[in-house]
């Protein structure tokens, strides 16, 4: 089975990579425009210029930067929760991890965020401190669905 964490790692990885390769055939069509415009006194640069921009536009190099940084917040996000749950054995310090404002406030808990916080911090419990299974990786899977949805109602993104 393929962890969780690695899951979102190498959603991350695969983002860099697409970005990497869009932002190369970015430079190339500046590379070529300049030829052109060099090339040719007699270019129509401005249809040059609408050219390249359509073809920079079907890069869609803007929503894969969106794309980079929606998996950088949630690798980021879900190794600070593996870290709560690896440094704290009890349950309730757990609890008190995700609720130092990074993960949840103390406000959530009142919008309907206590169940999924804690069963979150069980799964974590039990992965880190009983058992590092595929079993332990299912519960914290599970629980992380569920609190996603929870910061997705309260309006956090992910």
């Amino acid at each position: 089975m393929t962890h969780l964490l690695q899951e979102v790692k190498e959603e991350l990885d695969w983002a860099a990579r697409e970005l990497a390769e869009v932002e190369s055939q970015f430079i190339e069509l500046e590379k070529d425009l300049r030829a052109k415009l060099d090339g040719d006194s007699e270019a129509n640069i401005a249809e040059i210029a609408r050219l390249t921009e359509e073809q920079k536009k079907s890069l869609n190099i803007n929503e894969l930067h969106s794309i980079l940084s929606r998996a950088a917040r949630r690798f980021s996000l879900l190794a600070h929760v593996f870290e709560i749950g690896a440094a704290n054995t009890k349950i309730e310090d757990i609890v008190a991890g995700l609720m130092d404002g990074l993960v949840f406030r103390q406000s959530d808990a009142n919008e309907g965020a206590d169940e999924p916080i804690l069963q979150l911090a069980e799964a974590l419990q039990y992965y880190f401190h009983v058992c590092f299974d595929d079993k332990g990786d299912e519960k914290i899977r599970d629980a992380w669905m569920e609190v996603q949805g929870v910061l997705h109602r309260l309006g956090r993104k992910l």
